[in-house]
């Protein structure tokens, strides 16, 4: 049966079954296909949602940083943030909080060292206020008190050393304030203390020397005094009592014939050495002679009596001025030593011609 069957049929039938697979191919491709767009669809989805979702989540992390560091309100709080956010919404307003937060420091800084110079209120203090500070809003005023405090300083040590000089009272003393402030504010009475003192000094010591010479009573003293203030209190006095001295000395002192015994002085030393008289020899017997009777006038005082009348002898052979001054001045001499006193030396020179001895 199945043989006497016809062909074409079946072949009928494969086309139709082609055909059919063919529909079905296409069909489920379509299906697939849509299946497929749905699905990226979905995936686009969910990819807009988790970006949306991790933006979100990023803003809020910016804004709770951004809230931590506002709630510090520091320098480094702000600098976390940017080191997190470096573009964050909040990166100018946190550079513009440092930026300010900086500024207070370094006022805060300026205002704290400036309270600390006021308070020790020293050179250094301020001159270290400076240094740090060197664009400060007290650089001036610290300059100023510089100015001001060396000022006073200088006025301190001006006085301190004016009170030391009144303290101490002495003519050293005031010239060495002088010295040191030649124009500070006591100067001019410094000179004028200096002044003072040189001239009570001038005058203690005039009436010192006075004092001496009346006490000795001599012509010498007298003399002595002249010498040291010949424009002194008693410069006139100085001179009558002098010259009264002078005067009575010579009264009390004998004359001698001193030409005849230079010529006999010099005719004995012819004798001795052989040779002839000259006048020069005879003329310097004078002089020495001349010399010794004013020097006895001049001292007459400080000679004891008894010396007087056992020296000054005009009844032996040819007497001598200088005979009498030697002989005046060894008693004198040997009576200060007795009672401890310093013999005087130099008063008189022996003179290189001698008239003859008296022994």
């Amino acid at each position: 049966m199945n043989a006497d069957l016809p062909r074409k049929p079946h072949r009928v039938g494969r086309v139709v079954v082609s055909s059919l697979t063919v529909l079905g191919v296409v069909a489920g491709a379509a299906l697939i296909s849509a299946c497929s767009q749905q699905s990226d669809n979905q995936t686009a989805q969910q990819q807009q949602q988790q970006a949306a979702t991790d933006d979100q989540a990023r803003k809020d992390a910016d804004e709770k940083a951004w809230a931590e560091a506002v709630r510090t309100d520091t320098v480094a709080g702000f600098n976390a943030y940017l080191e997190k956010f470096s573009a964050g919404a909040h990166v100018g307003e946190a550079l513009q909080r440092i930026a300010t937060l900086n500024d207070q420091a370094r006022k805060d800084a300026d205002e704290k060292a400036w309270n600390d110079a006021v308070r020790a209120n020293t050179v250094a203090a301020m001159n270290s206020y400076i240094l740090n500070f060197a664009a400060g809003a007290h650089v001036g005023e610290a300059r100023a008190r510089i100015t001001a405090l060396n000022e006073q300083a200088r006025k301190d040590a001006d006085e301190k050393a004016w009170a030391d000089a009144v303290r101490t009272g002495t003519t050293a003393a005031f010239n060495t304030y002088l010295q040191n402030y030649g124009s500070g504010a006591h100067a001019a009475e410094a000179r004028q203390r200096v002044a003072a003192l040189d001239e009570k000094a001038r005058k203690d010591a005039d009436e010192k020397a006075w004092g001496d010479a009346v006490r000795a009573g001599t012509a010498a003293a007298f003399n002595t005094y002249l010498q040291s203030y010949g424009s002194g209190a008693h410069a006139a006095e100085a001179r009558q009592r002098m010259a009264a001295l002078e005067s009575q000395g010579r009264r009390e002192v004998p004359v001698v014939d001193i030409q005849a015994t230079c010529q006999a002085a010099a005719g004995v030393m012819v004798s001795l050495l052989g040779g002839s008289t000259g006048d020069q020899d005879v003329k310097g017997c004078l002089d020495s002679e001349q010399k010794a009777r004013d020097q006895i006038v001049k001292d007459l005082s400080t000679y004891g009596p008894v010396d007087k009348v056992r020296c000054m002898r005009t009844n032996v052979y040819l007497p001598s001025y200088v005979e009498w001054l030697t002989c005046l001045e060894m008693e004198r001499d040997v009576r200060k030593m007795n009672i401890g006193q310093t013999p005087a030396t130099g008063v008189y020179t022996l003179p290189k011609v001698r008239p003859a001895l008296n022994w």
